[in-house]
């Protein structure tokens, strides 16, 4: 695996958090692309956990058509840094509303969503199971703050077996009839372009993680940095994952760590025992 990191910067930071120890730490962290590998269904890749209900053919043949031209209509707008953020933000907006009407009138059921995870589409990075198992044995919240799906996320931890009472999840909450079809959707819409706009405080996990001022944010895009903001924190440690060789450049002069190729969760793990080292 490829790694760029100041190697003082980071045993600076490192000593920093391993100081003040378990209690004052918390993880930030994206879903897709950071804690996933890219998928791939029918030898194409599938960007996202709710992609994959357009690329499997799980609802209709007129959803997977309709989906796929909001893809092709609003992805371009989505990480184009020569977008002003504002722009893009209503980009986002506007895709998400018309794709969750969409969901909404293609009966998405609970059942659909099922599918998709117990057929095992998802793969998550190497290493990761052990991160979480670090994390929760010492008792270390972390929050995952995604555009997705939070039934298909939590599914997924929990087929994993990754759901623990320190995992967190900020994401798009669907609203179900009895029967398990979506009526509907919860806000603020949770997309890339406003994650800084979700404030953490607004939501129960906040009481816990207030006063745990040292942050480790682990993202595959640049607007991902944005998670942060609106947090008062002590001591940063920002891990980029650069799935394309073309991103490796503009993510080295952002991030502190930059894993490359898709790489595993092992050199994360390796910090976090330094911090937690007796």
């Amino acid at each position: 695996m490829n790694l760029v990191y100041n190697q003082g910067k980071l045993a600076e930071i490192v000593e920093k958090m391993a100081r003040d120890g378990a209690n004052k730490l918390h993880i930030l962290a994206d879903f897709d692309k950071t804690i996933t590998e890219t998928s791939h269904i029918n030898g194409k890749p599938v960007g996202s956990i709710i992609g994959q209900l357009r690329a499997g053919g799980y609802l209709s043949p007129e959803y997977t058509a309709e989906s796929t031209a909001l893809f092709e209509e609003f992805h371009p707008f989505e990480h184009d840094q020569n977008i002003p953020r504002a722009e893009r933000m209503n980009k986002m907006e506007e895709w998400w509303s018309k794709h969750n009407d969409l969901l909404i009138r293609s009966g998405l059921n609970k059942n659909d969503m099922d599918r998709v995870i117990s057929a095992g589409h998802t793969k998550l990075r190497d290493g990761i199971t052990e991160t979480f198992k670090i994390l929760e044995e010492n008792n270390i919240p972390i929050v995952i703050m995604s555009g997705g799906p939070a039934y298909m996320i939590e599914k997924q931890l929990e087929f994993s077996g990754l759901l623990s009472d320190n995992v967190h999840i900020v994401a798009n909450y669907y609203e179900y009839d009895e029967n398990g079809f979506m009526t509907g959707y919860k806000k603020p819409i949770v997309h890339s372009q406003n994650k800084h706009e979700i404030i953490l405080r607004d939501f129960p996990v906040f009481d816990e993680i207030k006063n745990r001022t040292n942050v480790i944010l682990l993202g595959d895009q640049i607007d991902d940095l944005g998670m942060i903001e609106g947090f008062d924190y002590k001591n940063l440690l920002t891990v980029g994952f650069a799935n394309k060789p073309a991103d490796e450049e503009k993510f080295a002069n952002k991030f502190d760590v930059l894993i490359r190729e898709n790489g595993n969760f092992n050199f994360v793990n390796t910090i976090l025992k330094q911090i937690l080292q007796p």
